[in-house]
């Protein structure tokens, strides 16, 4: 697919060799990665005049390349891909210069105009109290009513607040010019002392924010379980870790008072260590939740930072119908794979366990949670690429390849053992006699079984009934009831239109006679 857009762009002086032909193939390959050729000269004149020797049939080309990624190595990340489009080319081209043009986008505010002339004219000097106290009255409603927007008069505008009203002042085709019309803040905060903010910087400084409360969460759940010495370690680290939250805060939100975007910052580490680390009836995660937590969010933008390069119409148009496709049929399928392997290490087959859709449906789920190790591949690989550590994406995708196949491998075997020890655990149940544990819909109980016709005319499959005593059931499916039993170590069927189930709380105690 063709990429339309990019996070950065580099500006490369790239010398191609094999004279016309060979510049001419460039300019073609650059223009087809979507690279904006800007210049082209020979080798020694233009702006390389007195920088580099002329040399016959070598050209340099001035090329704007887009890329995806972080700031940080864009230059290096932007050379990589000319090499690489050299090598699948079969071109001679060298990167001589690359420099990031960095164009950071301002954060204007941005206000509503309304109009003043409903605001009260300030009374006479001198003044009675009551005529002031009355017009400090009607300013404050008049301030009020302005803030919601009642005497808006349909112009937005962005800028300084001295820009903002000259803009809403200006005349334009359909009406003159405004004298009585004045501004607001459409946040309804005051940026008479509000610095320039750029996109970029908003963002390093969230991403700082969420460091250090991720950096003081940790601190503090690894205080909250250790010893004398290791908790003062910690709890200092956390200090320190909610101290840089705070100096972060402050500049982020540099348009609130100081002591607002303290209480903002320190209300939201409260959150952090309340959901974390816990407070009153609330006991919070423990280390395994925690650390699986961070696990989800690393794959998740792991895997976002892989894909963000698509379009929103490459993706509807061909990876969502992919996908919801392969997710359809997995679900369908992987509904029945637990349940199959359960089946499987019971000696039965996966029609003998009568389960339903939402059992198969939750099932699946937890198959797919079990998948998470493998997707950890792809969102490593989608860090790597996105700070620019891939050289040779090719032979790292060949890594990738063989780590997914042995996470893969991994998953499968845990997936297996899951299945093989509940099915263990059925059958060390039925053998001493003890409550057997559910498997996914699965509900073994303990069952006496009464024969409603002789003992020898019951058909049987997989051993004899002994009416005597009680018996693992897992249920009707197919016409059979299918038990297991332990004089055999395997299942048992009979009909069930010649038996009846009685259920049993004491599963020691023998079965009565049969009415």
């Amino acid at each position: 697919m063709l990429r339309r857009r990019f996070d950065r762009r580099v500006l490369a002086l790239v010398e191609v060799r094999g004279g016309e032909r060979g510049r001419d193939d460039a300019k073609s390959a650059c223009e087809a990665r979507g690279w904006r050729v800007v210049d082209a000269y020979e080798r020694g004149t233009g702006a390389t005049a007195g920088v580099l020797t002329p040399e016959p049939g070598a050209w340099l080309l001035s090329v704007e390349i887009g890329l995806y990624g972080a700031v940080r190595r864009a230059e290096r990340g932007a050379a990589w891909r000319v090499q690489r489009l050299a090598r699948t080319a079969s071109l001679e081209m060298y990167v001589r210069r690359a420099e990031l043009l960095h164009a950071d986008r301002e954060l204007l505010p941005v206000w509503h105009a309304h109009t003043t002339a409903h605001r009260p004219a300030p009374p006479p000097r001198p003044a009675a109290r009551a005529e002031v106290w009355a017009y400090r009255l009607a300013r404050l409603r008049a301030r009020r009513l302005e803030r919601l927007r009642r005497f808006h008069v349909g112009v937005l505008v962005s800028g300084t607040p001295s820009e903002a009203r000259r803009l809403a002042r200006m005349p334009h085709a359909n009406s003159p010019r405004h004298e009585c019309v004045d501004v607001l803040s459409e946040e309804g905060i005051d940026h008479s002392q509000r610095r320039l903010l750029w996109e970029d910087d908003v963002r390093r400084r969230l991403a700082g924010l969420a460091l250090w409360l991720l950096v003081m969460a940790l601190a503090a759940l690894v205080a909250r379980d250790s010893g004398a010495v290791v908790w003062t370690l910690a709890t200092g680290l956390a200090v320190v870790a909610f101290g840089g939250a705070v100096m972060v805060g402050v500049r982020l939100w540099d348009v609130l008072p100081t002591w607002l975007a303290v209480s903002f910052v320190t209300g939201l580490a409260a959150f952090v260590l309340v959901w974390t680390v816990g407070a009153g009836d609330s006991p919070g995660l423990d280390r395994g939740q925690t650390f699986g937590a961070l696990a989800h969010a690393f794959i998740g933008l792991g895997l976002w930072l892989l894909v963000r390069q698509w379009t929103w119409g490459d993706w509807f148009a061909v990876v969502v119908p992919v996908l919801a496709t392969f997710i359809v049929s997995a679900l369908l399928t992987a509904g029945s794979v637990n349940h199959a392997l359960y089946a499987e290490s019971l000696s039965l087959s996966p029609e003998a366990l009568d389960v339903t859709s939402f059992w198969r449906f939750v099932a699946a789920l937890a198959l797919f949670r079990a998948v998470d190790p493998v997707l950890l591949v792809p969102a490593v690989y989608g860090f790597a690429k996105h700070f620019h550590y891939l050289r040779n994406e090719r032979a790292w995708l060949g890594v990738a390849v063989v780590a997914l196949v042995g996470c893969s491998a991994a998953v499968v075997g845990i997936v297996l053992e899951s299945a093989d020890r509940a099915a263990r655990d059925t059958i060390a149940a039925a053998e001493q006699r003890t409550q057997p544990p559910p498997y996914f819909g699965v509900t073994p109980e303990w069952t006496c079984v009464q024969p409603v016709v002789p003992v020898r005319e019951l058909p049987g499959q997989g051993g004899v009934l002994r009416p005597q005593r009680p018996y693992v059931s897992f249920g009707v499916a197919g016409g059979d009831v299918v038990l297991w039993d332990t004089a055999t170590d395997g299942p048992l069927k009979l009909p069930a239109d010649r038996v009846r189930l009685v259920p049993v709380d004491t599963p020691r105690a023998p079965c009565p006679a049969s009415p």
